[in-house]
């Protein structure tokens, strides 16, 4: 149900988006004539309803077409937003030119228009292929000898499907094994929710040999994918699932949760006080969506890994996250003995691109406190 409300909602912000669009484009280029008018508005149509056909048909069949169709259209949504951006660059300059009485002929307006689309849409599209390192130094009380001074990885939000494949994940496997960490952890939304061939999935994990081991708990995307699905994808896979579950590794508690749609969600009575937690032990929680941070830090969490929120993945959608997770958009928060790290994430939804910063692996290094 909250699935066919988010669609339907990000159908009709999508379709007011196309709407607006085709107004600045008539104002823009003066085509005022209505046979013209009507001419790009039956354009813009088209590529509204090529992008829900898109989504309709890549969730129906996996093939070469609806693939690249999907991705085509996805890449136009981003493109859409970056005219948007573009846009209020040209008012910018208008007001500007207007207070310094400075006359900017329309094809100046219309050269801007388009390069700055086209030089965000081209920063957005490598940002997303090319993922960065961020470091980060994490100091946990009584932390265990076989982790101290000893390095670990985050990853999350892959988003494996019709987008991103093996070839991706191998180059993601290759760069995590130059870091050699001593666990991988893998925070959610590994795949993106829709049916794909996943025969190669073990195979880039032989890259890496982590000597304690790849954890891995479920995202909202996994979710939509069918936790029977992925358990069987996963099945040849050296991946060890946190189904709200806890390892202890070494002397280090490893809890692994579920995304939860439930907002009243209680970490301590629903899962921690099931699975043999102890408070006064060093803790590493993997949590996909950075909310409830609270019951996080009463229950005693030292570490927090999480990502979700993509950093908004498109300017200015940033801020946006940022405040609907009241604050923990993006980043390293250290809370007195509780920390908590939200990635942006390897992969990306909707748009391969992005244009708030570009895609991480998280790489930390645990010391004692």
């Amino acid at each position: 149900m909250m699935q066919l409300i988010f669609f339907s909602v990000s159908v009709l912000v999508l379709f007011f988006g196309h709407f607006l669009l085709w107004e600045f484009f008539i104002r823009l280029f003066n085509y005022n004539s209505l046979p013209t008018s009507l001419y790009f508005a039956l354009i813009i149509l088209a590529l509204f309803l090529s992008v829900v056909l898109a989504s309709y048909l890549i969730h129906k069949r996996d093939n070469i077409f609806t693939r690249w169709y999907y991705i085509i259209t996805a890449a136009w949504i981003g493109i859409v937003a970056n005219f948007f951006i573009a846009i209020f660059c040209i008012y910018l300059l208008k007001y500007l030119a207007l207070f310094l009485n400075i006359g900017i002929p329309r094809l100046i307006y219309q050269i801007l228009f388009f390069g700055i689309t086209f030089l965000i849409s081209a920063y957005g599209i490598y940002a997303a292929r090319y993922p960065r390192v961020t470091k980060y130094r994490v100091t946990i009380k009584d932390l265990p000898e076989a982790w101290d001074n000893k390095t670990i990885v985050q990853i999350s939000d892959v988003h494996l499907g019709p987008v991103y494949r093996q070839y991706f994940f191998n180059r993601i496997m290759d760069k995590i094994a130059t870091i050699n960490p001593e666990a991988v952890f893998i925070t959610g939304d590994l795949f993106d929710g829709m049916e794909a061939d996943f025969s190669w999935f073990g195979k880039p994990f032989k890259k890496i040999n982590p000597p304690q081991g790849i954890y891995y708990s479920y995202g909202n995307h996994d979710l939509y994918l069918g936790l029977n699905r992925v358990i069987d994808i996963l099945k040849n896979s050296p991946l060890v699932i946190l189904d709200n579950k806890m390892k202890n590794i070494s002397g280090l508690q490893i809890i692994g949760i579920n995304y939860s749609f439930d907002k009243d969600f209680d970490l301590e009575k629903n899962i921690l006080d099931q699975v043999g937690y102890n408070k006064d032990k060093p803790s590493l929680l993997l949590f996909h969506a950075p909310k409830n941070i609270e019951l996080a830090r009463s229950a005693g969490i030292d570490l927090q890994l999480s990502g979700h929120t993509h950093d908004g993945q498109l300017f200015p959608f940033n801020y946006i996250a940022k405040w609907a997770h009241r604050g923990f958009g993006y980043g390293f928060f250290n809370l007195d003995d509780f920390t908590l790290i939200v990635s942006r994430g390897v992969g990306t939804w909707g748009p391969p691109m992005r244009t708030s910063g570009a895609s991480e692996i998280v790489q930390i290094t645990l010391k004692k406190k």
